[in-house]
């Protein structure tokens, strides 16, 4: 890849990651009515958490960019909550392992639900082609972001 063409990949990465942000995030949490404790940042780690069986916090922080304090703090309020669990790596007894509870299952669950409407109404008059092909560019970048 050319300077130009890593130019090029930046900015629109930037745009995305922006544009996902005021399109998508905002307006997720502008419209949630579910568990009114639950900060944005602990919403984003049960949603890791939720795609994944379990995680270090290492790993948390990275996929999230979160300092190390300040992940130990939300990881402890969302045990606290009841939300998730941690347990000692059975491999590693230096590592935790974080995993979601079954609250913490079922809140996400709400979650998803919740953004799964929002999203319904967010795109409603939309081109359902237009929505077929934004799906299919979104599982093609997924898939692709996995190879790194």
């Amino acid at each position: 890849m050319n300077f130009q063409e890593a130019k090029e990949l930046h900015n629109l990465l930037f745009s995305f990651i922006g544009m996902f942000h005021e399109k998508f995030l905002c307006r997720f949490r502008q419209h949630y009515d579910g568990n009114p404790r639950l900060k944005k940042n602990q919403v984003k780690i049960i949603s890791i958490l939720y795609q994944h069986d379990h995680l270090i916090p290492t790993e948390i922080g990275k996929m999230l960019d979160i300092e190390k304090g300040s992940l130990t703090a939300l990881i402890d309020q969302l045990e606290d909550m009841g939300l998730i669990i941690r347990r000692a790596d059975p491999c590693d007894r230096r590592k935790l392992l974080i995993s979601l509870s079954a609250a913490g299952r079922d809140e996400m669950n709400k979650i998803m639900d919740d953004h799964t409407r929002s999203l319904s109404v967010f795109f409603r008059g939309v081109d359902p082609g237009e929505i077929k092909q934004f799906v299919a560019s979104l599982q093609y970048a997924v898939d692709f972001m996995k190879k790194f």
